[in-house]
């Protein structure tokens, strides 16, 4: 049986989130504004193919819509089928839990997407346990470790959270949008620039107070 997990966010969230919002009146709103162009730049400039021949292409999961893949979900699954057709020799994991008991989990969703589409289903490994990005990447690492090359294909807007994060874990992966070009979606935008401030205050608070329990996750 799977022991019981904490909430998502919890009091340690609870504790990083109010150290954000302080951070962001004690910079007057620099801060957030900061991280905010930084995920308009990444999206902006996030190429479609990687730099070189993948070992592992990584496709980050989101939520199901009525058990089937979102949008968001379908274009980053797309991408890596073609990433999977151009390197025949990389594995495809898909990552991603259940947000209920009645759905399957998006890596189950999105690996059954990829088989309908001609992908291999040898190919694919499936990482059905994380709720949030973070989790995403920890288990992944857990699962394969850190040896490379291996990319990562996600939404342009989550792109940069998504390697803070996997580099904060000691990942090097190449970054791949899923949309072939950026779209102008302000909330969006600023929505994954608040999430990129809240993730960068906390990391910081983490080496600053050497908080075990926080370190290990987002190290």
């Amino acid at each position: 049986m799977t022991p019981a997990r904490g909430p998502i966010v919890g009091r340690d969230g609870a504790i990083t989130l109010a150290a954000a919002l302080a951070a962001c009146l004690l910079t007057v709103g620099i801060a957030p504004v900061l991280a905010t162009a930084a995920v308009a730049r990444r999206a902006w400039l996030a190429p479609l193919l990687p730099r070189e021949a993948p070992r592992r292409i990584l496709v980050l999961g989101h939520r199901l819509k009525q058990g089937r893949p979102s949008t968001d979900f379908e274009h980053r699954l797309a991408r890596a089928a073609e990433l999977a057709r151009r390197f025949p020799e990389a594995r495809v994991v898909v990552l991603g839990g259940r947000a209920t008991t009645e759905e399957p989990t998006e890596a189950e969703a999105g690996r059954d997407w990829l088989v309908a589409r001609g992908v291999d289903a040898g190919r694919i490994t499936m990482e059905p346990d994380s709720r949030h990005t973070l989790e995403n990447l920890s288990n992944h690492r857990a699962l394969h470790g850190t040896a490379g090359p291996e990319t990562l294909v996600t939404s342009r807007f989550h792109l940069h959270r998504s390697m803070l994060m996997a580099e904060g874990l000691g990942l090097r992966p190449m970054p791949v949008a899923a949309e072939e070009t950026p779209q102008i979606e302000p909330i969006r935008l600023l929505g994954e620039g608040l999430r990129v401030h809240w993730y960068l205050t906390g990391r910081a608070l983490a080496w600053l107070l050497q908080r075990p329990a926080w370190l290990a996750r987002i190290s």
